[in-house]
């Protein structure tokens, strides 16, 4: 809240969160429709029902990813919006959303990680295009 005061000016937000940041910003979005229009889901779902509110979202996931399975992300589809975009990245896991290495409980990615990294900015890039 305390950031989109700050900046008035702004007409658009969105939200994105990786893995359990990503379910805090579901849950953030869930409590202010109002005030969010975007939100990006990465190798996350949400445990909040977003299916009426309107937010533009997109969820990005790898097919390697051993701590948000793409079971798990794909099994949380009826809690958000009906046109909510999904971006399946094959070969990615978990880790490579990041910048912190190895994870215990994750599968090797087959894809490297700028290859992740490039899929992951074109699909946020999509999600900031259609709410501007």
């Amino acid at each position: 809240d305390a950031v989109i005061d700050a900046f008035p000016s702004v007409e658009h937000w969105a939200l994105a969160g990786h893995s359990l940041g990503g379910s805090m910003a579901a849950r953030y979005a869930a409590a202010n429709p109002d005030k969010i229009d975007g939100l990006a889901l990465i190798a996350a779902f949400s445990d909040v029902d977003l299916s009426g509110s309107g937010i533009a979202t997109r969820v990005i996931y790898g097919t390697r990813d051993g701590l948000a399975t793409v079971e798990e992300v794909e099994g949380g589809a009826s809690l958000l919006p009906a046109d909510a975009a999904w971006v399946k990245i094959d070969g990615g896991n978990h880790g490579q959303f990041g910048w912190y290495g190895e994870q215990a409980g994750d599968n090797p990615a087959t894809i490297s990680h700028e290859e992740q990294a490039a899929q992951t900015t074109d699909a946020l890039l999509a999600l900031l295009a259609r709410i501007s």
